[in-house]
């Protein structure tokens, strides 16, 4: 059977689809995947259309065609970060850990989530973008210092949970 263009391009259909190697409730399965109920239906409801998940008295379970997806290799699937960028990432990490930079070096990162209307994000980016072009634009850096790498993504994450208001 050939890939299925739609798992590709959605990492958590694919997670689901490997979560649901038991028949699990709506909340059972949001918990254990960390996403919000509203979110997950949303999927769901996709995959029960295309004939990989069913739902019985409000349990759902993988159907055959979701069981060979669930085991199927995503080659292809498109990745949200570079790959070559997370490889960086993760190498430098090792290294200063391993004190090739030594002591003189300066390394942070995070992860945030905040709900916001369009324009507060659009704010968001552009201030940040600002930011950006301030120290990371063509000659603005200093020659005789660390090289230093930043790379961000500002992208919706997730819906409100069900009968959330």
């Amino acid at each position: 059977m050939t890939a299925n263009p739609d798992l590709e391009r959605h990492p958590l259909r694919r997670r689901i689809l490997a979560t649901l190697d038991r028949e699990q409730s709506l909340s059972e399965l949001a918990a254990s995947l960390r996403v919000t109920d509203a979110r997950l239906l949303w999927h769901l409801e996709r995959l029960e259309a295309a004939r990989q998940v069913s739902p019985t008295a409000g349990r759902w379970t993988r159907t055959a065609s979701g069981d060979e997806a669930a085991t199927r290799n995503p080659a292809g699937s498109r990745q949200v970060l570079p790959q070559d960028a997370v490889h960086d990432y993760e190498q430098a990490i090792a290294e200063t850990q391993d004190g090739l930079h030594g002591d003189d070096f300066v390394q942070c990162g995070g992860e945030h989530g905040s709900r916001m209307s369009r324009e507060q994000a659009e704010e968001f980016g552009d201030r940040l973008q600002s930011l950006v072009a301030e120290y990371f634009a063509p000659g603005r850096g200093d020659r005789s210092g660390t090289k230093y790498g930043f790379y961000w993504i500002l992208s919706p994450v997730d819906l409100h949970p069900l009968g959330d208001d």
